[in-house]
């Protein structure tokens, strides 16, 4: 840091010492004051929402809108992954890449086999550590490897990973709607592992809480 304060500032190494030395109390005071604060400020905000006689008034008056933030929660940036249409996860807009932690069957997101014509039932994930190839409109409808997606995609990142699993919510709901999204999308249905179908509508629920750490 020296160097660079040398040109405009004459400071001795001694002084320079004794300056970055005189602060010697910890940090541990501070950071228990901070919680401390923190938790005021929690209680102050839930007397406020819970003594608030409008609550919309109340929320339309912060600078930062809940309801818009758990929008973007939910629906992302506009930014969808390639595959299976999953909203980009990635905090705030200044991001270098837009990545999902959970992603879904790729045929929620219209994909589906060129041969057969079904609704393709495997995730991103799974396809990407793969030898199986794509094409789309991107590629301009020429073959290309799952695994060198980023030619065509290179903000997103998508992990290599076959023993990532869709969540059983995201089962639920293409064994459900299997017929309505294969007819939407002018497609035959997917071929869904007969486990799938055993899902029931509670475990479908419990999969999409923990999933979004909901209680």
């Amino acid at each position: 840091m020296r160097k660079y304060l040398t040109k405009d500032i004459s400071l001795s190494v001694e002084d320079e010492k004794t300056t970055l030395f005189q602060i010697q109390s910890p940090c541990h005071p501070f950071i228990n004051s901070l919680k401390i604060s923190i938790e005021d400020l929690k209680k102050e905000l839930q007397w406020e929402f819970t003594n608030s006689k409008d609550i919309t008034e109340t929320l339309n008056k912060l600078p930062i809108k809940p309801q818009d933030e758990l929008f973007k929660q939910v629906f992302g940036y506009g930014h969808q992954c390639p595959f299976c249409k999953v909203p980009c996860e990635a905090g705030g807009k200044e991001h270098k890449q837009h990545h999902a932690a959970i992603h879904r069957p790729q045929g929620l997101g219209r994909c589906r086999d060129l041969d057969t014509k079904k609704l393709v039932e495997t995730l991103c994930t799974t396809d990407v550590h793969s030898e199986k190839r794509f094409s789309n409109a991107d590629t301009k409808w020429e073959w290309h490897p799952y695994k060198y997606y980023t030619k065509y995609y290179p903000d997103w990142l998508i992990p290599p990973d076959p023993t990532i699993e869709a969540p059983d919510y995201w089962k639920y709901v293409l064994v459900q709607y299997n017929d309505r999204f294969s007819k939407r999308y002018k497609a035959e249905p997917a071929d869904v592992p007969e486990a799938w179908r055993r899902i029931t509508k509670e475990q479908a629920l419990k999969g999409l809480n923990d999933a979004f750490n909901m209680k």
